[in-house]
């Protein structure tokens, strides 16, 4: 009888610390996301590392992203990507070629929106607070998600974030089929001047002999 009692109470105190961990994460979060949402517009730098770890191989690359609400524009090596929070356009540079589609706030896609995780819509995750580490000297809050979808490609999402400056620092994507994502913010500059909206939409004009795979449905 001791022992059920015991297991009963036990129960009840982790469950009670889980719902706490959770309700406090989010609150660090959603004061994050706030901040964000509250700059005009947005740049910054980053590294994106990708990890095979079945095949043991990891690449780093590296990007700068300008955001202003819904629009963003991401440029890497190999591709730029331009949104107008309506229609979306990858140029792969080395195939001259641009993938035009419609734009989507729900994406997964880690290359395509790399801090969209932090100012999306979180109500399909689990979260729990895993507590504070240092990493390059600076202290940061560490928060994991799990999807409540399966089906999703990962198994969680891992960030980091700097507390102090309201900044996020690192946001680790766990794939299910081995390859892992890690997005690092080397620089970040909130509040640069305000770019055009023109500076978001791809000019297909620029680029002689392009080639375009229309994705959208026929109007």
């Amino acid at each position: 009888m001791r022992i059920k009692k015991y297991i009963t109470v036990l129960f009840v105190l982790l469950s009670y610390q889980a719902f706490s961990q959770n309700d406090e994460a989010e609150k660090i979060l959603e004061q994050l996301s706030k901040t964000m949402a509250s700059y005009k517009c947005l740049y910054f730098e980053y590294t994106l590392k990708i990890e095979d770890v079945q095949l043991n191989t990891s690449e780093m690359k590296d990007g700068k992203a300008l955001v202003k609400g819904k629009k963003f524009r991401i440029s890497t090596k190999d591709t730029d990507l331009y949104n107008d929070g309506i229609t979306q356009w990858q140029y792969l540079k080395q195939q001259n070629e641009v993938i035009v589609s419609l734009s989507d706030s729900t994406s997964d896609d880690v290359m395509a929106n790399p801090i969209g995780f932090i100012t999306g819509d979180r109500r399909e995750f689990k979260q729990k607070l895993k507590g504070e580490v240092n990493e390059d000297g600076i202290l940061l809050t560490e928060i994991d998600f799990y999807p409540r979808d399966i089906k999703m490609p990962y198994s969680y999402i891992r960030v980091r974030i700097n507390e102090q400056k309201q900044q996020p620092y690192s946001i680790k994507y766990m794939g299910k089929d081995g390859v892992n994502y890690t997005i690092k913010i080397k620089s970040y500059t909130p509040n640069i001047e305000m770019p055009e909206d023109e500076e978001f939409v791809f000019e297909d004009s620029k680029y002689p002999g392009i080639e375009t795979v229309d994705l959208r449905e026929p109007q």
